[in-house]
């Protein structure tokens, strides 16, 4: 009976403590969940930029091809732009699967 009662009065004791914590507990998760928004909202702004960069340098990857009269001009436009759409895609997709 008293070894019942024992454990009757020490796990009330115990989700007593856990209740009291798990304001704390989610406060905590929160605030972890905002910051890793804060950190992916940055790493897509920096492979936007990538993308960007991507771009500029395939734009005079093309250009120097043409005007020195490459006949793959259009095959190299081709990949540079089937692949700076395809990080474009890439990032869209993370941002709407992630946030």
């Amino acid at each position: 009976m008293i070894k019942r009662a024992f454990t009757t009065v020490s796990m009330l004791a115990t989700s007593m403590l856990i209740m009291a914590d798990s304001t704390k507990i989610t406060k905590g998760l929160g605030d972890a969940a905002d910051d890793v928004k804060k950190i992916f909202e940055t790493a897509i702004n920096l492979l936007y930029a990538v993308c960007a960069i991507m771009a500029i340098i395939g734009a005079f990857h093309v250009y120097s091809k043409w005007t020195s009269g490459d006949p793959d001009v259009t095959k190299a436009a081709a990949g540079w732009v089937g692949g700076i759409i395809f990080v474009g895609v890439a990032i869209t997709i993370i941002r709407a699967v992630f946030l």
